[in-house]
């Protein structure tokens, strides 16, 4: 689409009209949208190129690398003082030489940049720390924790130094410092930890008693209740029990459902003590006083379930739950949820009956019609999860193999579709039975009755992993039978043979998948003849690879990225000198083991590279494409940037086109539009050159005069 500029007013007028999602007429049907912007910024972007390798050979050139990138670094900071960031490379530098006097000149610079960047702390800290000035870095944690106190992450790095030294005063002075200030739960919890594991059960309880004023919460509370019943006795329990709830309860503000666990876990802990009347009483209160209260009633309700006087209670509410499924499914035998809370229930308090309850649902559920549907899955699910239960409990074998024949002979319509899971689990409950003959027929017959692609796979993956490559070459020519537009197939099938050595076929894998027999879309072709040229590239057919290249560009129609790719294949690839250099070499050395050639980029590389860009640039021009022989040109100058020379540089960048504005009538408005001329174009259609004789006239002439 090409955007025509107008004066400002106008221009103002269309963005608006875009902005609020009316299209102008002027503008056509196609509108530049952000995807559009970000595919062309993705295109267009510069690679970020290696870093040279600089070799340093002596100490004087060491020297004289170290000074000038000590330079580099201070000149980028003089500019920018504020990229803590690059003041912490420059600190990485310094103490990548060794210099731990510079580094901390420089740390200590960035720190009166900004003393509250945490990163660039962290980094001092730790370097000291990985040199083994122990005390050099706690100086500097106790410079941090005081300049900012409220950053935990230094306190947490300061008594982990302290307590690996074995400071254990120092650190719970660190710890008391700390939490003077109210920190978080995370803080607290840390400080009881380590109390706990130098086992100050005392100093751990003073700890909670102000942890609790601090955050009074409900999981503090809890907290607390947990490491006294690990520590204490159960008077403390009820203890903090007691306090949690006179506490908590003078509190207007409190979260009642918060207060409402604490008190169910209260009466929970009596109950595990035995002590009925107490819990009994403890519900008794509560609800007094939180009448509306739906959770403690229900926990009252459960309490006296399991402890109530009644022995019968939980099993009589059990049968009822059982009668009530059952009355249930007689009149909703598809109900698959309710057939699956049914068989929890059973599985849970009737296990004896677990089997004639497996035999009833699916007997009895039988979805209706043959339509693949949601109900069927739910159905089928039931089934696994019989099947399943049969081989838990051990089962006869000929017993449950008599179920699978009985579920995809008589109950899934195979003919009009099937499920993969039940054929898959069939064949390798054959194969852990030890019957790998019985699992192959199972499949067999799956393809054979309804085939699809996962029981596809799933054969293939069987056979190689039993080795019988031959059996996976004919599922795979079935599968490609059954779907021959499934690009991943043929790419697998041919990675296959490639994997076991034999070329020939791989190749003819990829020559048949692009024939014109097999009607793959545009872009799948695209993607498979990228794919064979890797492969030929992998196997050293190079000359097969530029005619494929030729091959990829007719398909693509001559798409721009395929240029550029095959541009820089040629500077990939060795030149059939040095290949034949190689081939010698090995021939030389056949007893020895070869380690892998690596080849140097070669003049014959870069000149292919440049006859195939200018190609390109050929292709476009006649096309009068001027976007893409920009691209091509970005691509080109970036190729000879690095591994061209000056001269080259220099005569890609002449030849990039002038940006002219010019201006024609449409619809009886003057527009303005951007034209790009080239100097190629220039050259060609230029008259001819008479510079030349002017100079050798002129050199005559000085010559007579002489």
């Amino acid at each position: 689409m090409e955007i025509v500029l107008t004066d400002k007013i106008e221009l103002r007028y269309m963005v608006n009209v875009m902005e609020s999602g009316k299209l102008m007429d002027e503008i056509g049907e196609e509108v530049i949208s952000a995807d559009h912007i970000l595919e062309e910024a993705y295109e267009t972007r510069k690679e970020v190129k290696p870093s040279t390798k600089v070799a340093i050979l002596d100490l004087e050139e060491l020297k004289d690398w170290q000074r000038r990138k000590r330079t580099e670094y201070e000149e980028v900071l003089k500019r920018n003082r504020l990229d803590l960031r690059q003041w912490m490379r420059y600190g990485q530098f310094e103490l990548e030489q060794h210099d731990i006097r510079r580094a901390r000149s420089i740390f200590e610079r960035a720190l009166l940049v900004s003393s509250s960047y945490i990163p660039l702390w962290v980094r001092y800290i730790d370097s000291e720390l990985k040199l083994k000035n122990v005390n050099h870095a706690r100086n500097l944690l106790h410079r941090a924790t005081s300049l900012l106190p409220r950053v935990d992450k230094l306190w947490y790095k300061y008594v982990f130094v302290e307590e690996s030294l074995g400071h254990v005063e120092v650190v719970r002075g660190l710890y008391t410092k700390w939490c003077s200030l109210e920190p978080g739960t995370n803080v607290w919890d840390s400080y009881i930890g380590f109390e706990a594991r130098h086992g100050n059960l005392e100093q751990v309880r003073n700890i909670f008693a102000k942890y609790i004023l601090v955050h009074p919460k409900v999981d503090t509370w809890l907290k607390w209740v947990s490491y006294e019943s690990k520590h204490g006795s159960i008077d403390t329990i009820r203890r903090v029990y007691s306090l949690a709830l006179d506490t908590l309860s003078a509190f207007d503000n409190i979260d009642k459902n918060d207060l409402e666990r604490l008190i169910v876990s209260f009466a929970n802990w009596e109950a595990s003590q035995q002590e009925f009347e107490r819990c009994r009483s403890l519900y008794d209160i509560t609800i007094r006083k939180l009448p509306n209260s739906k959770t403690l009633k229900d926990a009252a309700i459960q309490f006296e379930k399991k402890f109530g006087d009644g022995t019968n209670i939980n099993d009589s509410i059990t049968f009822k739950r059982k009668t009530e499924y059952e009355n249930y499914l007689v009149n909703n035998p598809t109900d698959y949820d309710m057939w699956w809370l049914y068989i929890d229930l059973i599985a849970e308090s009737f296990t004896n009956h677990l089997r004639p309850v497996y035999e009833r649902a699916t007997a009895s559920s039988v979805p209706p019609g043959h339509v693949k549907s949601i109900a069927w899955r739910r159905y089928i699910y039931i089934w696994i999860r019989y099947l399943i239960y049969l081989e838990s409990i051990d089962v006869a074998a000929h017993e449950i193999r008599a179920v699978y024949q009985r579920l995809i002979k008589e109950i899934i319509p195979n003919k009009k579709f099937t499920f993969a899971k039940i054929w898959i689990m069939y064949s390798q409950f054959e194969i852990r039975q030890g019957e790998v003959t019985n699992a192959r027929k199972i499949l067999g017959m799956s393809l054979g009755l309804c085939p699809k692609k996962k029981l596809f796979r799933y054969y293939i993956d069987l056979e190689i992993k039993l080795k019988e490559f031959d059996r996976v070459r004919k599922l795979y020519e079935k599968y490609l039978d059954f779907d021959p537009l499934s690009l991943n197939t043929w790419i697998e099938y041919a990675e296959l043979e490639e994997n076991l050595g034999d070329e020939e076929r791989s190749r003819g894998i990829y020559e048949i998948a692009l024939s014109d027999e097999v009607e793959f879309p545009i872009d799948d072709r695209l993607k498979l003849i990228a794919r064979f040229i890797q492969f030929e590239t992998d196997v050293c057919e190079y000359s097969r690879a530029r005619n494929l290249y030729d091959k990829y560009l007719i398909i693509s129609d001559y798409d721009v990225k395929v240029w550029i790719k095959y541009a820089l294949f040629e500077s990939s690839v060795p030149t059939n000198a040095q290949l034949a250099a190689y081939e010698q070499k090995i021939n030389e050395n056949e007893d020895e083991e070869s380690d892998e050639e690596e080849f140097e980029i070669t003049e014959d590389n870069k000149n292919q590279t440049r006859s195939i860009f200018e190609k390109a640039l050929n292709h476009f021009a006649q096309k009068k494409d001027s976007q893409n022989r920009i691209l091509i040109l970005e691509a080109y100058k970036q190729y000879e940037h690095t591994h061209g020379s000056p001269i080259t540089q220099e005569k890609i960048a002449s030849r990039y086109p002038t940006v002219v504005k010019r201006k024609a009538m449409q619809d009886g408005i003057e527009r303005e539009y951007i034209e790009y001329i080239f100097m190629d174009d220039n050259q060609e259609t230029a008259k001819p050159d008479l510079s030349r004789l002017v100079s050798l006239a002129r050199n005559w002439d000085i010559e007579r005069r002489k």
